[in-house]
């Protein structure tokens, strides 16, 4: 795997790469990747180096301080035709314009997990427009099972929020391209608040947020290189099973983990905070294959939406 970064520092705490194994600096990658560093680095220097991190893995691109998204730049180079080569990394040590699911503001301070991946399948896969987001919110969950007092801990808000006791400290993105009957390209965006809670306003939707460091009281194996060494992993894995056809698997696994299944729930509607309307209210008894929420009481599942989890009732 080839791999660049603008900063060696940055590279070594959170990828693990020596110093010594970095070029000197430089402005010229292979020619396959020129238009994707070009956009990334915005002609400062970089390093290179060469090492192993997964059989899937082609391409790290390692920026401290990242002006825009990641996510977007990968979005918007496939969209315009640009020709990427499978198994590609960004990771971000913090960033500026970073969002979420329907381009929500996404504080990106230090200390965190910022990660955006690009896949190229290139054959059918089942339920793909649910399939993806399934493989990126499961991998974070591996991730964080990776830490022994945070096993079993996350679960998973409909449709793409991970939280820890009510808290929100992780969020995916997922973006598709297909041909045909062939998905032929994948973004994945992956944000994963491991040492620092971003400051962010409260709101019906996300309550609280936090990272986790809040939640474990031994730091040592819950930091930015051990979270992204396991989600590499993850991914890789879960990956690996999608191509294979298990995507009943990881959406088992994915339903098993999901915090809203057999809950009280109010459904709003996609619009600005203080302009949204209710669109259904009840007990949610389950997800269809393709992550529609099926909410006791309404005849059609609900593929659009924000969720509000409302209070448990007493017994």
């Amino acid at each position: 795997m080839t791999s660049f970064t603008d900063s060696i520092d940055f590279a070594e705490r959170v990828a693990g790469v020596a110093a010594s194994r970095w070029s000197k600096p430089s402005t010229t990658p292979v020619s396959e990747i020129r238009q994707l560093t070009d956009n990334i680095y915005r002609g400062a220097a970089f390093h290179q180096s060469t090492f192993q991190l997964g059989p899937l893995w082609n391409y790290l691109l390692l920026v401290e301080e990242a002006p825009r998204s990641h996510f977007d730049v990968l979005v918007e180079l496939a969209r315009h035709g640009s020709v990427l080569p499978p198994g590609i990394l960004c990771l971000a040590g913090s960033g500026r314009q970073f969002h979420g699911f329907r381009g929500r503001p996404w504080s990106a301070p230090p200390g965190n997990i910022y990660m955006a991946v690009y896949l190229a399948p290139r054959h059918r896969v089942d339920h793909a427009g649910a399939a993806f987001t399934v493989l990126a919110a499961v991998s974070v969950l591996d991730a964080i099972d990776d830490v022994p007092a945070l096993r079993g801990r996350a679960g998973l808000k409909w449709v793409n929020d991970v939280l820890i006791d009510k808290a929100k400290v992780a969020g995916v993105l997922a973006y598709t391209q297909s041909e045909k009957d062939a998905i032929v390209g994948v973004v994945l965006g992956i944000g994963l608040n491991v040492e620092t809670t971003p400051h962010v306003e409260s709101t019906p939707f996300v309550p609280r947020v936090g990272s986790l460091h809040d939640f474990v009281s031994e730091l040592a194996g819950c930091n930015q290189h051990t979270l992204f060494q396991s989600l590499v992993r993850a991914l890789d894995s879960n990956y690996s099973s999608l191509m294979g056809g298990d995507y009943a698997v990881l959406l088992d696994r994915y339903r098993q983990r999901c915090v809203v299944i057999d809950r009280n729930v109010t459904l709003c509607s996609e619009t600005s905070v203080g302009d949204e309307k209710m669109i259904a209210r009840g007990r949610v008894t389950g997800l269809s294959d393709d992550l529609a929420l099926e909410i006791q009481g309404h005849d059609e599942p609900f593929l659009k939406g924000r969720l509000i989890l409302d209070p448990d009732l007493p017994a």
